[in-house]
């Protein structure tokens, strides 16, 4: 492999600011500059400095950079995270809250604005990104875990935070609704059936059980159930295909390139379940002999780059999403969608539901409240049944935890059918 040097110029500001139902209030904000120097000569030597301003890194490098936000007239970008402002355009949603008579309840805003330079081998490359959110968290009466509703936004404008109130609190409301009305039935399942995953945050499922799994440095390890041998080959039903990039999404529109300053020459990954390509950073890349990388990325400066997803999409198949249902004699419809947990060792994972329905003769029928769903990874990335016509994006408040590092993602798909996953009740109730 040939000697390269990249040099990471970050700089980034964090905002975090919450309100609960005890009317306790919390706000931090966190600003930091810095660089990552990484040299590889037939091994990485890696270091990172903390800069007290960007006029600091122009003197460590020795060379003019300039990092001023600018909009499109060129004129300087303010930030906006206010948390007196955002209080009051959202008192709606405190309100609701407060009527719900939960047992307790809190709502956190987030504001996240980076702005990189990569220097690699003496070219340089800028990349920004601006996000927004807010997460509601509600435990209901007689529940110990909360269930969480949230939406965010990228691409940036320098516009501030602003939320779908009447949606977001109708989503809160339908989910209380549905574990209340849950408690009425007592619904167990002791074999495996289809699931049902609603359109958009859904395909946070194949993000894990299959996004990671086509990590390099997994499969360089031989974590993964994946290996390079696979590239080429049916993983998949022919009626999935999955890609890194949809021209119609601007929630990474900023990010022009990877923080090696690497942009991937195919934006496939699986093409009508073949795999076409995998997930890899350029050191990997080199060791997996593949032809195509792009995809490093780190939390800031004080970090080490690893191969990791920006955005993965389900791209949406031709049936009718009723068809997936009508198809359906016994299974659930899950959506709104928690957090997951995979295990490559045993080839198994575990995936929270929020919010679920059982399917009946091919109708949606009784409320389950929270479920959870497992299954073998292998088996069920070959039990895509069907792929629906009614492709979205989702939330915008999907994230990603890596080795010590949290990182915005992007996901979407259409509505998917699944065979072979094993239903349990919530783990926490």
């Amino acid at each position: 492999m040939k000697k390269f040097c990249v040099d990471l110029i970050d700089d980034t500001y964090s905002g975090y600011f919450s309100i609960d139902s005890l009317d306790k209030k919390e706000y931090t904000i966190k600003s930091k500059t810095g660089i990552l120097e990484r040299n590889f000569d037939d091994q990485w030597t890696s270091s990172s400095h903390e800069l007290t301003s960007i006029k600091d890194a122009v003197e460590f490098l020795d060379k003019k950079i300039n990092l001023k936000l600018k909009n499109n007239k060129g004129q300087p970008v303010d930030f906006p995270f206010q948390p007196g402002k955002i209080a009051k355009e959202n008192q709606y949603i405190f309100d609701f809250l407060q009527d719900l008579q939960a047992m307790e309840w809190k709502v956190i805003f987030r504001a996240l604005r980076s702005r990189r330079i990569i220097i690699k081998n003496g070219k340089e490359k800028r990349t920004g990104f601006e996000h927004f959110s807010i997460l509601i968290k509600v435990r209901l009466k007689d529940r110990r875990n909360f269930i969480e509703v949230g939406e965010g936004s990228g691409g940036g404008g320098g516009q501030g935070p602003k939320f779908n109130q009447n949606g977001l609190t109708s989503r809160v409301k339908e989910i209380s609704d549905n574990h209340k009305l849950a408690e009425n039935y007592n619904v167990t399942f002791n074999e495996k059936i289809p699931v049902i995953l609603s359109p958009g945050d859904g395909a946070i499922l194949f993000h894990e059980i299959l996004g990671h799994a086509l990590e390099a440095d997994y499969i360089y390890l031989q974590r993964s159930p994946i290996t390079v041998s696979h590239i080429g080959r049916q993983i998949m039903p022919a009626n999935v295909t999955v890609v890194t990039e949809d021209k119609n999404d601007s929630f990474f529109a900023g990010i022009a390139c990877d923080d090696e300053g690497e942009t991937p020459k195919s934006a496939c990954l699986i093409e009508k379940g073949i795999l076409r390509n995998i997930i890899s950073d350029s050191f990997y890349k080199h060791l997996l002999d593949l032809k195509n990388c792009g995809h490093s990325r780190v939390e800031d400066f004080t970090c080490l780059p690893m191969p990791r997803m920006y955005a993965l999409y389900l791209k949406p198949g031709g049936c009718d999403p009723e068809e997936l249902i009508a198809s359906t004699p016994y299974g659930v419809y899950a959506r709104e969608f928690g957090e997951a947990k995979i295990y490559f060792d045993k080839n198994v994972f575990y995936f929270n539901i929020h919010d679920a329905r059982l399917i009946e003769k091919g109708k949606r029928t009784i409320p389950l409240g929270s479920i959870m769903i497992k299954g073998d990874i292998s088996e069920v990335l070959g039990s895509v049944e069907m792929v629906a016509n009614d492709f979205r994006f989702d939330k915008g408040i999907s994230y990603c935890f890596k080795n010590g590092q949290t990182l915005n993602v992007r996901v979407g798909q259409p509505t998917v059918k699944i065979n072979n996953l094993w239903v349990t009740g919530d783990a926490n109730d």
